[in-house]
């Protein structure tokens, strides 16, 4: 199909590419003198009366042409008369002045110029705009010999995917630019992501900070610690701010569901090369957070997740969804359903000694699929220490609300709407509760759990509808 383009003078014509439309366009302009400028410039144009048929004829306009027409509003019904007589079945675009120049031609498409604006100018605007904010941050760490990447203490995938994003628009390497956490990586699948993606991250400890010239913050913010922090240097983050951020930059957008979201738009802005690895990692971050684009997505997530998807390697994201588990847990498991108990909708096993916490979470998430069942609660026994992983479907009561009022006066506890996580020491539950035998356990959190998801639901029920939401719980306990 080739363009052809109908102006009154030759400057719109600067816009338009030699080749448009898979052929060389040609210009039709009302002067010989703008039909030489145009000409001088490589492209092909023809000059006439732009409301008489000679022009258009000359130009050789026919029906398999799109004509595209900008002129003043009291010439365009005239002009595009002219090209319906010579080409009646040609497709016509017009851009109007004012909008409703012709706006009743149903033969003719018109296109408002603020859609230029909102479709070209714009996006070219936001993106010149975040190349500027890429160059600052750069500015800013490029005299630092080591820069320390600091995310959650139990980072997600999310945490894990932006670190690394920040790390290849910075152009450092993992030495210069470790990847760090206080805590530790949990969750199986957090982890098989380390392991397929080969993400190197570090724990250090709160007096390790000084040991480096600045100090980056991803999917955190420095008020999410319960170590204290002066001021870092940046933090890109998309949760809200809990208290004013501390940082020389900052870039913190609570509307986006992911900050890999964030660090995609940056590293396109600045044409930084995203490898197949990078591009896996992204993706599974805004996937996790987003929960597959329908939890809080904006359009900005739903972008970036189209274009990594091209990009990414999803073999390695089906190991990674799906984490191997070892033959020595098929053991646990069995012994689990074996001593699964139903009540309420919800089901509760008590697996007794486990190798690894990570076993807890990842039944806890089997469980929940068992039919009819709207919670899950799993505990397990590791290393002295009591586990309690609770999953829900998510449309009912909070899971850190009930397990902080379940066991938050025996250990740590706590976590978000879906999921939540107790820890308690057994020398502390045999000082409190009694001994803890596999079968008392069992019975003591049963009942704790159900007593404390009745006190939820009770409430809720008499809970006022007007007035401010009870404000989020302090408790840091990372989620397993």
């Amino acid at each position: 199909m080739r363009g052809i383009f109908v102006w009154q003078d030759a400057a719109l014509a600067r816009l338009v590419p030699r080749d448009v439309f898979g052929e060389p366009a040609v210009h039709v302009v009302e002067s010989a003198a703008a039909r030489r400028r145009i000409c001088r410039r490589g492209a092909a144009a023809v000059a006439g009366n732009l409301e008489g048929d000679a022009v258009y004829r000359r130009a050789g306009v026919s029906a398999g042409d799109a004509v595209v027409v900008a002129v003043a509003a009291d010439r365009a019904s005239r002009v595009l008369a002219a090209v319906r007589r010579v080409a009646p079945a040609a497709a016509v675009v017009l851009l109007p002045d004012p909008l409703d120049a012709v706006s009743d031609r149903a033969d003719v498409t018109t296109v408002p110029p603020e859609a230029f604006v909102e479709q070209v100018l714009g996006p070219a605007v936001e993106r010149a705009a975040l190349r500027a904010r890429v160059e600052r941050v750069r500015r800013h760490f490029a005299p630092a010999e080591r820069v320390l990447i600091m995310m959650q203490d139990d980072p997600d995938p999310d945490a894990i995917a932006s670190a690394l994003a920040l790390r290849a628009l910075l152009g450092r390497t993992k030495a210069a630019a470790p990847i760090a956490t206080f805590g530790t990586i949990t969750r199986p699948e957090n982890r098989a992501m380390l392991r397929i993606l080969e993400i190197d991250v570090e724990r250090v400890g709160p007096g390790a900070i000084g040991a480096y010239d600045m100090v980056a913050m991803v999917d955190t913010q420095p008020s999410f610690f319960e170590e204290p922090f002066g001021e870092v240097d940046l933090i890109i983050d998309h949760h809200p701010e809990e208290t004013t951020a501390r940082a020389r930059l900052t870039d913190i957008r609570p509307a986006y569901g992911a900050t890999s979201t964030i660090l995609t738009e940056y590293l396109r802005a600045a044409d930084v090369k995203i490898t197949q690895r990078l591009a896996t990692a992204l993706l599974y971050g805004i996937t996790t957070d987003t929960l597959h684009l329908e939890r809080g997505a904006t359009r900005a997530d739903m972008e970036a997740f189209t274009f990594l998807h091209a990009h990414a390697n999803h073999s390695a994201l089906r190991r990674i969804e799906r984490p191997e588990l070892p033959n020595a847990a098929l053991d646990v498991l069995a012994a689990g359903i074996a001593r699964r108990r139903i009540a309420a909708g919800v089901v509760f096993v008590h697996l007794g000694p486990v190798g690894y916490p990570e076993l807890v979470a990842q039944f806890a998430d089997l469980f929940l699929q068992v039919e009819g069942v709207e919670w899950s609660v799993v505990s397990g026994i590791i290393e002295g220490d009591l586990h309690v992983s609770v999953r829900n479907v998510g449309y009912v009561r909070a899971a850190g609300d009930v397990v902080r009022q379940a066991f938050g006066a025996l250990g740590s506890a706590g976590g978000h709407r879906s999921m939540a996580k107790a820890v308690i020491p057994l020398r502390d539950w045999r000082r409190h509760v009694g001994e803890p035998t596999d079968d008392a356990l069992a019975r003591e959190i049963t009942a704790r759990f159900v007593a404390a998801l009745h006190r939820n639901d009770q409430r809720s029920q008499v809970a006022p509808r007007s007035g401010h939401p009870r404000s989020k719980p302090a408790s840091r306990t990372p989620l397993q």
